[in-house]
């Protein structure tokens, strides 16, 4: 629709003693025609709560900056609507908003009787009072009528005079990112658009000032909170209270990325969302951290070992820490377990093969001619002969009973010759083995040593010597044929 200035019009024909007269029963009007508002209009008590409706109808048409409508009802009618509250005016036509009363109408076209001028709290003006409620409908009547109507036209306005705005949806974002400010841009600009376009005073200096401090004082007469009106939404990170609760970006959750130790998280700082970038992986350590990042851990920490044997232990990284690796206690080498029982790295070292008794007892023994019998000590039991002697160790059938056989300490005597002559004759005629005196062969293995052939040796001399070992293979090849056999 074409926007059209509608205010409190001044009669520019007054006969001077009409005018007093008439005046006497009206508002008071400043030089540009305009009801002084600073002397009349609601008081009291009765402010806040027409504020608070302005307020609230405004938003719910979209207008959420409604201290702009606020301003434009101060300077028009002073916040009144009904002619009850403001009977220095004309009245109007009755509404349910006045209890069945007038509204307030205006007084500066010509007398009450010719029903001219702006109706209720805005002042819509089409005309006459008939014209009007054609043109604006008689919802104009009721105060949430009238004020939405009001919205409507300021969208209008805003849509034809601001640049780049071209639809309501624009006009009423233009309007409602207005910071209402002496210093503010937007907010000079609207204050001027109103001189013009809804006073008609296209240029007044001084009409866009009285829009202006008319908004600035009802905006702290009730304090800047007052006005904020939220629809609420969604609350999300971009500097407003979205949900409207009073705070701005509340309950934003933070943004997590990574895990382990490249885990970063970011929150939601002066209407923005930072960028959550990981961090980097690092070497795992024991430390109940995931290090390199791959969602598990203190995995692949390596265990530890100390000591050597039995003294070995081995621990691990467990709740984050490493336990002290201590060895256990060395014991004395214990033989033939296979284990390094004092942990010195070698095992059953110390312990003698069990392989009967030692040979390197009766090794001096054995072909020692110049050992006496007494070296060795007493042998009873010695190398019986067929008889059943056994005082002669060296005695024998074949070489005859003398004792000189194994006495004699010079080896020239006769009779070395003799046992010389035996000694020739061990190995019989035909190559073969030299006989054996079977109760040598018999004897058991316990009872024919080598330290009684080690006696026998001694007590022989040399020729007994050669007897010892000569006895003591008969025995093992007797031993070995009865194991065939």
């Amino acid at each position: 629709m074409t926007a059209q200035a509608h205010p409190l019009r001044t009669t520019m024909q007054r006969l001077a003693l009409v005018a007093v007269a008439f005046f006497a029963a009206c508002a008071p009007i400043d030089d540009d025609g305009n009801v002084d508002t600073d002397i009349q209009g609601l008081t009291g008590a009765a402010r806040r709560p027409r504020l608070q409706r302005i307020r609230d109808v405004a938003a719910a048409a979209g207008l959420t900056n409604g201290v702009l409508l606020a301003g434009i009802a101060q300077v028009e009618t002073g916040l009144s609507h009904c002619w009850s509250e403001a009977t220095w005016a004309c009245r109007g036509p009755n509404s349910t908003s006045c209890g069945g009363g007038p509204v307030i109408a205006g007084a500066s076209d010509g007398p009450c009787s010719a029903q001219q001028g702006g109706l209720g709290m805005f002042q819509f003006d089409g005309g006459t009072f008939s014209q009007t409620l054609a043109r604006d409908g008689r919802d104009i009547l009721t105060l949430d009528g009238n004020i939405r109507h009001a919205v409507d036209f300021v969208v209008n306005i805003v849509d034809q005079e601001v640049a780049g705005v071209d639809n309501r949806a624009e006009a009423l974002a233009w309007m409602n990112g207005m910071t209402v400010a002496r210093t503010d841009a937007r907010f000079t600009r609207w204050v001027a658009i109103l001189a013009c376009r809804y006073n008609g005073a296209c240029g007044s200096a001084s009409q866009a000032a009285r829009y202006r401090d008319a908004t600035l004082s009802v905006q702290s007469e009730v304090g800047a909170a007052f006005w904020r009106i939220c629809a609420p939404s969604r609350e999300v990170c971009n500097g407003r209270d979205d949900d409207c609760d009073g705070r701005v970006d509340d309950g934003i959750a933070a943004v997590s990325c990574g895990v382990g130790a490249c885990r970063r998280t970011v929150s939601c700082s002066g209407g923005r969302m930072a960028t959550c970038t990981a961090g980097r992986p690092g070497a795992e350590l024991c430390n109940g951290v995931d290090d390199d990042c791959d969602g598990r851990v203190d995995d692949g920490i390596a265990a530890v070992s100390c000591g050597v044997g039995a003294c070995r232990r081995t621990v691990s990284c467990s709740g984050g820490r490493m336990a002290a690796c201590v060895p256990a206690a060395a014991r004395a080498e214990a033989c033939g377990n296979g284990a390094d029982d004092d942990c010195d790295g070698m095992i059953d070292e110390g312990c003698a093969v069990d392989a009967g008794a030692p040979l390197r007892d009766a090794g001096p023994m054995v072909g020692d001619a110049g050992a006496s019998a007494d070296a060795v000590g007493p042998r009873d039991g010695g190398v019986a002969d067929d008889s059943g002697s056994s005082d002669d160790a060296g005695s024998s059938d074949d070489a005859g009973s003398s004792d000189d056989a194994g006495s004699g300490d010079d080896a020239g005597e006769g009779d070395d010759a003799g046992a010389e002559e035996e000694d020739a004759g061990v190995i019989d005629e035909d190559g073969g083995e030299p006989p054996i005196d079977e109760s040598l062969v018999d004897v058991a293995p316990t009872e024919v040593t080598t330290c009684d052939v080690g006696a026998a040796g001694a007590r022989g001399g040399a020729r007994g010597s050669i007897m010892a070992a000569l006895v003591l293979g008969a025995v093992a090849t007797q031993r070995s044929r009865r194991r065939r056999r």
